[in-house]
Parts: structure tokens; C-alpha cells; sequence
């Protein structure tokens, strides 16, 4: 039983750093697409809110939030 509860917590361990680094390289991957298109100025001000609470989220170690945030800016980029 401590085994798998070992096993279990290393996992754990592993899994949140990877989801961490995935939530920071969305932000990036916003901030770039923001830099390179032409927006009208609601779309661009309501992206960078997003990537705005998408770092936050991700600061503060809400990474699932923040990858949904971010899934829904990328979605609205059109970017991968």
C-alpha cells in the first residue's frame, strides 16, 4: 500500500512541472501570434486579457484554468 501510494506522489511529481512548462509555452505562443497579426483593436485587447489571466492562472498553479484560457485564445488565433 506505501508503494503505490509512493508511486503514485512521484507521478504526481512529475505530471504538474510538464502541464507547468505547457501553460508557459501557450503564453508565448500568444504573445508571438499577438506580435505577428493584424487584429482589430477589440480582438487584440480582449486577447491579451486572456494571455494576461493565462500567465496569472499559471503563476498562481491553476494550469488546467490557464490551459483552458489559452486553448480558447489560441482557438482564436488559429495557431497549434
Amino acid at each position: 500500500m506505501r508503494l503505490a501510494l509512493l508511486v503514485i506522489a512521484l507521478l504526481a511529481a512529475t505530471v504538474v512541472p510538464a502541464f507547468a512548462n505547457q501553460c508557459e509555452d501557450d503564453v508565448k505562443k500568444i504573445e508571438a501570434a499577438l506580435a505577428s497579426q493584424e487584429l482589430s483593436s477589440e480582438e487584440r485587447a480582449q486577447l491579451e486579457d486572456m494571455k494576461k489571466q493565462a500567465a496569472q492562472l499559471c503563476a498562481a498553479g491553476n494550469t488546467q484554468e490557464s490551459l483552458d484560457v489559452s486553448a480558447e485564445a489560441k482557438a482564436m488565433l488559429d495557431i497549434d
